[in-house]
């Protein structure tokens, strides 16, 4: 039997895509400033912090089963700490375009993996949807900076890397007791990503110059820890638990589309017909993979 529906769960993805657009401007305006490692960890540890406060208040405790303490930790480590750092990595090393477009491949890497490990057997109609929305994804960039050459390559291959790192963690959340509600899995694998990332960025943290960080960086940071990570990583676990892993991962492809979209008013890139087109598959396969025809003939006609 597929997974249950709920009506909140496509506004909140599509928020959680909108979020997501808007951090590839964001983290470009903390790096200016700040030292990549130092930047995930700041990132982390705030959000963490933040989350804790709030699991605290509103359920009351922030514990959880001892022998579940290595998932969320190791969790935390993958989804987090090195998701972040190899994000972080090929926003340095290679264009946004390949970063966006590599990342775009994580939902289908999540519906192959899942598939492989027995979490979540992905449908032929998902895997045509996703394949469509990817082909839709790699058009909407065709003509803002993909290449592939060898001075991108450590780049592209990290954000290769990063997006494997959010489909097994992806997985992984799902694996986790239904008894876990979505803000404590967020909060405490957020927290947990946190050590490593503060450790490796140690020698960042005694030589940056603290007072020459500007507000825009400041409130870049801001938004990142308190929307991108804090409540849109929520969003996505309440998705996970609520619909299942490949129809909350292919919402990933919808954010180079919104990416675009956002550029076209901000940044005045006006669309061209190839993106126009790649952003009609990047629709029609969203559409194809999180409904089934049966349930858009049912809302059709409510």
């Amino acid at each position: 039997m597929s997974a249950p529906r709920p009506a909140w769960a496509t506004p909140a993805m599509l928020t959680v895509v909108v979020i997501w657009a808007f951090n590839f401007i964001a983290m470009r305006l903390v790096l200016a400033e700040v030292p990549l490692l130092l930047t995930g960890a700041l990132r982390f540890l705030l959000a963490g912090i933040l989350l804790l406060a709030i699991l605290k208040v509103v359920e009351g405790s922030i514990s959880v089963p001892r022998e579940l303490w290595g998932r969320l930790f190791f969790l935390g480590l993958l989804g987090n700490s090195l998701y972040q750092v190899l994000f972080m990595v090929a926003l340095q090393r290679t264009t946004v375009g390949n970063t966006a477009i590599l990342l775009a491949t994580s939902p289908l890497q999540t519906a192959l993996l899942g598939a492989a490990l027995g979490v979540e057997k992905p449908s032929g109609r998902l895997l045509t949807a996703l394949v469509l929305a990817l082909a839709g994804a790699g058009l909407v960039l065709s003509d803002r900076g993909v290449s592939l050459d060898l001075a991108t390559l450590l780049g592209d291959l990290a954000a290769l890397g990063a997006a494997f790192c959010w489909a097994f963690f992806t997985l992984g959340v799902r694996r986790l007791p239904g008894a876990l509600s979505p803000l404590r899995v967020t909060a405490l694998t957020t927290i947990a990503g946190a050590p490593v990332l503060l450790l490796v960025s140690a020698p960042q943290f005694l030589s940056l110059e603290w007072t020459a960080v500007t507000w825009k960086a400041w409130s870049a940071l801001g938004y990142s820890v308190t929307l991108s990570i804090g409540l849109a990583y929520l969003l996505w676990n309440a998705s996970v638990a609520a619909v299942g892993v490949n129809r909350t991962a292919i919402f990933n492809c919808l954010t180079p589309l919104v990416a675009m979209l956002m550029a076209w008013p901000i940044l005045r890139e006006v669309p061209g017909p190839t993106q126009w087109a790649g952003g009609t598959l990047i629709v029609a396969g969203v559409i194809l993979g999180r409904w089934s025809p049966a349930s858009l003939l049912r809302s059709t006609a409510a």
